[in-house]
């Protein structure tokens, strides 16, 4: 099944120079006259070649009276529902059979979607808020086993994202707004999985039909996703234990409180400690069937399949934290995807052995798109994580969206990743083409703004 998705993330780190960057730069990069490799702003990159085997350790059950957590080695091919960033096993990864689907997600200009005006409510400092502001906040993210997270930092726009991996998506660090139009439910009917080539696959679809829609231009609207945070409180939705702590929940718009039910994104993270993950809509255990996940927390199925596009329009202005950073950077926005059995079971933190309950660190996947690592940060990175697999960073960087909005979309297709800037006049529309596709991911040696990293042959 091809996905097409719209989604933001936002990643932001410091760069090193000199003979430091040159070991560091892979792909892209510009040569000085001193000899030094210089690690460059470019407009896309893809990652190459995704589909190793591998293993990692699924969790199958965590019990709070003892505080321990239980695990299965998950072997994986490479090109099955089971690899990382690909899909998960479970029926609800048959999802990937079905025709080509697009989830989108847009951001229009500050004057159209200008749906909070600074008062003394408003959640940004006045004194930092550029004239004009508007908060854009859409989220749309496509990962099979993912979810798509994005956090906000203090910025003036709100990154949202959602995976179609069967994993969530989650918002991270910025404010934003999008604006899409009507799309079809997901399919809720599941069939068993089975992955082609991917050629096969490209050549099947003419068309990539969306699949979720998310708009937070007042009043905030989504269709097929669901909006959830580690939040998690028995007296409204989720539980929280003290072996454990909070669990998934809803949460209402700005993603700062636990809600009864499920409410829309409003477009806007306060700042980085806020958190929010875009899933599909489909239950864990109503709709499809997620395998092992925490009782008694809110869970729902990510996005599916080999071939899946998230396409968000987002912005990240400077602001810092207001409260408690609980480990959180300031200002750093980001926006990334992540396995969507790690936040269903423990999202952060181990066992009382020390052991993590979830499965990020054995190498169940998670990709970062655009990722701001250095508080107030102007530069934005992109990272694989794959413990006991290959992974690695693309050094070169996405230049930070402040004060304007970014089209931006992330494509998984071939057994490759691409993340690409788009052009400000892109259309989020109902369908894609596969030549809009092949546009997107087309990679031409001779463009320097274009990285090649390498993760396998």
């Amino acid at each position: 099944m091809l996905y097409y998705l719209f989604s933001i993330v936002s990643l932001l780190s410091p760069f090193a120079s000199g003979k430091t960057a040159g070991q560091l730069c892979r792909g892209t990069a510009a040569l000085s006259s001193d000899g030094n490799w210089y690690c460059s702003e470019v407009t896309a990159i893809t990652y190459k070649n995704i589909s190793q085997p591998g293993k990692y350790n699924r969790t199958t059950q965590i019990n709070p009276n003892t505080g321990l957590c239980d695990h299965e080695t998950i072997s994986y091919s490479g090109i099955e529902a089971s690899t990382p960033l690909i899909g998960e096993p479970g029926s609800a990864s048959s999802i990937a059979q079905q025709p080509p689907v697009v989830v989108t997600t847009t951001v229009t200009d500050t004057e159209t979607v200008c749906e909070r005006s600074r008062t003394s409510s408003s959640p940004w400092p006045t004194s930092e808020s550029p004239a004009n502001s508007t908060y854009h906040g859409p989220s749309c993210p496509c990962w099979s086993t993912f979810e798509t997270r994005v956090s906000s930092a203090n910025s003036t726009t709100t990154s949202t994202s959602i995976s179609s991996f069967d994993t969530p998506g989650a918002v991270k660090r910025s404010e934003q707004r999008s604006v899409l139009s009507d799309a079809p439910s997901p399919i809720k009917t599941p069939t068993p999985t089975s992955y082609s080539d991917p050629d096969v696959i490209a050549a099947a679809a003419s068309t990539w039909s969306r699949v979720a829609y998310y708009t937070s231009a007042a009043p905030a609207a989504a269709s097929g996703f669901a909006f959830l945070a580690n939040l998690g409180d028995p007296q409204r939705s989720g539980t929280f234990d003290y072996s454990f702590g909070n669990s998934l929940s809803y949460v209402i718009g700005d993603g700062s409180k636990v809600a009864a039910n499920p409410t829309p994104f409003d477009g806007t993270l306060e700042t980085s400690e806020l958190e929010i993950a875009a899933f599909t809509d489909l239950g864990c255990g109503t709709d499809v069937d997620c395998g092992y996940v925490r009782p008694g927390g809110v869970s729902y199925y990510g996005w599916d399949g080999p071939s899946k596009a998230f396409l968000i329009e987002f912005q990240m202005d400077h602001y810092n934290n207001t409260g408690p950073n609980y480990g959180a950077i300031s200002d750093a926005p980001a926006w990334w995807f992540l396995n969507a059995a790690i936040p269903r079971i423990l999202q952060y933190g181990s066992d009382r052995n020390n052991i993590p309950c979830a499965c990020w660190s054995t190498g169940c996947g998670e990709f970062d798109a655009f990722e701001v690592l250095g508080m107030g940060e102007e530069r934005a990175k992109s990272t694989i994580h794959r413990q006991g697999n290959l992974e690695g960073g693309d050094s070169n960087y996405f230049r930070r969206p402040v004060g304007k909005t970014l089209k931006f979309a992330v494509v998984f297709h071939n057994w490759n990743i691409t993340a690409k800037v788009l052009d400000d006049s892109f259309d989020f529309s109902s369908t894609l083409t596969q030549d809009q596709i092949d546009d997107m991911i087309a990679y031409d040696p001779n463009d320097g703004h274009h990285s090649l990293f390498a993760i396998g042959d």
